[in-house]
């Protein structure tokens, strides 16, 4: 009688199981993005990080199964991310050009899916009261202008585009001797905030905007002036695909999607700067893009 009993168990816990087990493998799994959602990853710059996010959003409409994750950070930061962290970006976005240029120069970066977009002016900022009193770039040489706080001009397109704004004005190298390099664009910045220095540049709106420059710890600094538009190159947005990217369909979609005329409008209603009014389209980006205006009218000759 026991033996009937516990035979009798037994085949109701195996029925039992194989109910469960039939249970578990018809159960629906849902979207794919639930279980194997195609990812995304984009490098984006602190400037652009809003409009990045307008455009994101509109992305994600048209495909729901694809997992958007960026970076945001300083675009040192960011290039310092690509060379030495294994997981690397499928895109990588530079506010003014140089440090796409830089790693495609380093072989990070595919030099034919680079799509430029956006423009920014070069601004000389200073502590509130503009102790070294510079109102144009000439005035760097100013005395009371004891040190020019700089993030690395071979890397920092801001600082790489102020460099050779300077040179071509015939500026640069008086003023060498006066510049403190300081690491990524925030601590040169910081060095005016805490007046350590007299000057710094950056790009016009990054990160003082002339119509915020009154709010929090920026109320310490102001805009002195710009540089001369024809003394360097246009600086511009420059988004590219990195070589290692395993997703370079998805990649090139989203960069023909970021850059066209709809989503270049939206990011444009979104604080992102177009300081030369260029025209609201995409272009090319390479050596004849960054190069110096000087370097451009020797090579066109007499």
């Amino acid at each position: 009688m026991r033996i009937a009993v516990v035979l009798a168990l037994l085949v109701v816990v195996a029925i039992g199981a194989v109910l469960v087990w039939r249970a578990q493998t018809s159960a629906p799994v849902g979207p794919i993005m639930a279980e194997d959602p195609e990812r995304l990853y984009v490098a984006v710059p602190m400037g652009l990080y809003v409009p990045y996010l307008r455009v994101v959003a509109k992305f994600r409409e048209s495909h729901p199964n694809v997992q958007c994750d960026w970076m945001m950070d300083t675009p040192e930061t960011m290039a310092g991310a690509v060379q030495e962290n294994d997981e690397k970006p499928d895109v990588f976005i530079s506010p003014g050009g140089h440090e796409t240029t830089v790693l495609v120069e380093q072989g990070f970066v595919d030099p034919d899916s680079l799509v430029a977009f956006g423009s920014y002016e070069v601004a000389i900022l200073v502590p509130k009261g503009n102790p070294g009193n510079v109102h144009k770039p000439e005035d760097l040489l100013n005395p009371e202008v004891r040190v020019i706080a700089f993030s690395d001009p071979d890397l920092t397109a801001a600082s790489h585009a102020a460099r050779q704004a300077l040179q071509n004005l015939g500026l640069w190298d008086k003023i060498e001797p006066k510049i403190e390099y300081t690491g990524c664009c925030n601590e040169s910045f910081q060095w005016i905030v805490d007046r350590r220095a007299e000057a710094n540049v950056q790009f016009l709106g990054c990160p003082l905007d002339p119509k915020t420059a009154e709010m929090s710890d920026k109320a310490k600094v102001e805009i002195a002036c710009t540089v001369p538009r024809e003394s360097c190159y246009v600086p511009r947005n420059v988004a590219g695909i990195l070589t290692t990217s395993e997703n370079r369909e998805l990649a090139k979609e989203f960069l023909d999607f970021l850059t066209s005329p709809e989503m270049l409008k939206l990011m444009m209603e979104n604080n992102m700067r177009n300081d030369q009014d260029l025209p609201l389209t995409a272009g090319p980006w390479g050596p004849r893009q960054e190069a110096s205006p000087q370097r451009l009218v020797e090579a066109k000759g007499p």
